[in-house]
């Protein structure tokens, strides 16, 4: 999945700015060769049509369902389950089953 979010910074980094990092760079520093780089990129323009404008309202979209899933991801973990024992016979209703519940507290 890396290789895709590489493909994606490249044609953003070509789409908003005159920045120096060329293919090869980042490449490299994804850990994958020129070539395929190179494919990722060409792969990526014909799948969206070589349109890389985002309207407004996409974006906008978009970001506020990566908010959810950051806010979902840091909500803190639900408290642990309390096992409660149960007796399931009436010859556990004695001194035995009040026993194991006094365990299991």
């Amino acid at each position: 999945m890396h290789w895709a979010i590489q493909a994606l910074v490249v044609l953003a980094n070509k789409a908003s700015s005159t920045d120096d990092k060329n293919n090869a760079y980042v490449a490299k520093v994804g850990g994958i060769s020129l070539v395929e780089m190179n494919y990722l990129e060409v792969d990526f323009l014909f799948g969206v049509g070589f349109d890389l404008n985002v309207a407004p309202k996409t974006f906008a979209d978009y970001c506020a369902v990566l908010q959810s899933e950051l806010l979902c991801a840091e909500a803190p973990p639900p408290p642990p389950l309390r096992l409660q024992h149960c007796c399931l016979s009436d010859d556990d209703a004695g001194a035995g089953c009040s026993a194991q519940q006094q365990l299991a507290a």
